[in-house]
């Protein structure tokens, strides 16, 4: 059985939020890079990196570093640019 692309997964529908923008996109990574733990900090540097396709799987794949690190968190807020 073939499975659907990761973008129509339950849990990934589960986890959209509002569409960031490329700002929120960039700030989120750098708080991330900033404050996340080694793991993190190298997926964000990779985001940072990343063509527009990219950034999105990885926001997908990995919905906690825009929820820790994006718009409303405290670690967004700390690292305005």
């Amino acid at each position: 059985m073939q499975q659907p692309p990761l973008a129509e997964t339950e849990f990934a529908r589960t986890q959209t939020k509002r569409k960031m923008t490329q700002n929120e996109i960039i700030q989120t990574f750098r708080a991330c890079q900033v404050h996340g733990g080694s793991f993190e900090r190298q997926i964000a540097t990779a985001g940072l990196l990343a063509t527009p396709e990219n950034v999105a799987k990885i926001l997908r794949t990995w919905p906690a570093i825009e929820s820790v690190y994006g718009p409303g968190s405290k670690f967004f807020e700390k690292e305005q640019f």
